[in-house]
């Protein structure tokens, strides 16, 4: 089981000194993998590719990529034309920028790294792929790695919630006929208040516990309950992207905690009730983050 939230960074690099960096930010979304890349202009060409190669790895939440660059010297002799007059536009405005905020003034490969002053050759395009690929999957490893840690982190709470809610509903079930008990002492205590010397009538009395024990039947919510709390445990342990499973499962057991809730008019089984939604609001919450 994996998060849906991470990080990874990734670097591709050539011995002259060219670089490229790439940085995922993944956050958790109920939708398909939605990738949303920044690429200098200059490669744009390459995003089908870069998405091809992400979707592959990842299957749900919302991925930030960043891909940047920085040329060797060698490699920004390449980088033709230069637009001239924008360079010393640039060039003016940084020098202006440093001076004012005391900083030290522009150099030669800060202007050329600004967009728009030069462009990328065919030939330093061409250098520059497989070195956008090289980082991208060092970033996605990365970020798998970060996504497993985080999974196994999110397995243990949910297991501990869950766990928790099985034991309310066991005590739940146990209660049950104690809760009839209640009902009944309370019902043969009102009759004894309104009529003192009225005999009270044991056969009305127990038809009416028998009426109120069938209203109140819980005894399918906590079935179902149960089975759906053994298959999120099973499910824990799967290998593959469960998130949209756990989510289901969630529905289904919002709708019985919901019914056994409604149904409950003991106090006691009122507050173990209640406990089961808060637990249950706590796995949902969890489960938002799953892949």
């Amino acid at each position: 089981m994996k998060s849906m939230t991470g990080f990874g960074r990734g670097i591709g690099s050539l011995e002259d000194g060219t670089q490229v960096v790439v940085e995922i930010s993944a956050v958790n979304s109920k939708k398909q993998a939605e990738i949303r890349i920044s690429l200098p202009k200059e490669l744009y060409a390459l995003d089908p590719e870069l998405r091809a190669q992400i979707t592959k790895s990842l299957t749900r939440g919302t991925l930030n990529v960043s891909v940047t660059y920085k040329l060797s010297s060698a490699a920004l002799v390449e980088r033709v034309p230069i637009d001239e007059e924008m360079a010393k536009a640039v060039c003016e405005r940084l020098r202006r920028f440093a001076l004012a905020n005391g900083l030290t003034p522009p150099t030669i490969h800060d202007v050329l790294m600004v967009p728009g002053v030069i462009q990328l050759s065919d030939t330093t395009t061409f250098v520059l792929k497989p070195l956008v690929q090289e980082a991208l999957a060092a970033a996605l490893k990365e970020l798998d790695a970060t996504r497993v840690k985080e999974g196994a982190a999110l397995k243990e709470d949910l297991l501990q919630h869950a766990n928790k809610m099985e034991e309310l509903t066991d005590k739940i079930i146990a209660s049950e006929h104690d809760s009839l008990v209640r009902y009944r002492d309370k019902l043969a205590e009102r009759i004894a208040k309104l009529a003192v010397e009225v005999p009270v009538d044991e056969e009305r009395i127990a038809r009416e516990v028998a009426f109120y024990a069938d209203k109140s039947d819980i005894n399918e919510e906590t079935v179902r309950l149960k089975s759906h709390l053994a298959q999120f445990k099973g499910f824990l342990d799967a290998d593959n992207d469960v998130g949209r499973n756990l989510d289901f499962l969630c529905q289904e057991m919002t709708r019985e905690t919901s019914t056994l809730d409604a149904k409950t008019t003991d106090m006691q089984l009122g507050d173990m009730a209640l406990m089961l939604k808060i637990e249950l609001s706590k796995i949902k919450e969890q489960v938002l983050n799953v892949e």
